[in-house]
């Protein structure tokens, strides 16, 4: 015999606003004061009296402490090979204004937040908002949950995109730049063209006085020098 048979067993009602939430950071919210909290910005109640904090600020602080050390951790599993100048400029890129702007933008963050805005605000608005949901997160359902979060929404998306690329081009920038200061001649220079027209791989090679130091493939002339500063950049000035 079934123990629950005509017993009532209540549905939890979840409101819109826990909804909106879900659909955001991908969890029901177990304290939806917190989230409240993050969306609030410090324009929304400047004279408010109330006791308790009155914008998503503190928030902030601990969304973007939490943000920098769960990117870090990601890129040092994830690029085991790159060294720790390769590694502060793609954390950097991806805990950027812009990024975290781009990010919030793209969860439809500016549609939650209150904020009384008025004239000229400052852009960063919105991603200091995304830095107090990923604060909120984190204490509403701890570090393991606001790991996924960030991996999933902001970490993933930069690192599948060309931000990569072109984050990548560093190397050659630091190579360039440490030619120039050691006056040093160089020039890169096409090897080889394999594959159809179309759909080439360009062989690039790296030369010092003539002299063959590094090469790389890639899709395009550009993305072959970029290997090949690379493999320069690893194997002359990161360990010099």
């Amino acid at each position: 015999m079934n123990s629950f048979k005509g017993r009532f067993v209540p549905i939890l009602k979840r409101s819109s606003f826990d909804r909106k939430i879900k659909d955001v950071i991908g969890y029901w919210p177990k304290e939806a004061a917190l989230y409240k909290l993050a969306l609030r910005h410090a324009s929304a109640y400047p004279f408010r009296k109330k006791k308790g904090e009155r914008n998503n600020e503190r928030l902030e602080f601990l969304g973007d402490a939490v943000i920098d050390l769960v990117v870090a951790d990601i890129l040092f599993y994830r690029f085991p090979s790159d060294d720790e100048g390769h590694l502060t400029k793609l954390r950097s890129k991806i805990v950027s204004r812009n990024n975290l702007n781009n990010v919030a933008d793209v969860l439809g963050v500016p549609k939650l937040v209150v904020a009384n805005l008025k004239g000229n605000h400052s852009e960063s608005v919105y991603g200091d908002a995304l830095e107090a949901l990923v604060g909120a997160v984190y204490l509403d359902h701890g570090i393991r949950r606001a790991e996924r979060f960030i991996a999933l929404k902001i970490v993933n998306p930069f690192l599948s995109s060309d931000n990569l690329i072109e984050t990548t081009l560093n190397y050659k920038s630091e190579v360039v730049e440490h030619f120039q200061a050691e006056k040093i001649n160089f020039r890169f220079e096409e090897i080889d063209r394999i594959g159809a027209q179309h759909n080439s791989t360009f062989v690039m090679g790296l030369y010092i006085n003539n002299n063959l130091v590094a090469k790389g493939e890639g899709g395009s002339k550009k993305k072959g020098e970029e290997a090949a500063s690379k493999k320069y950049y690893q194997t002359h000035i990161a360990d010099a």
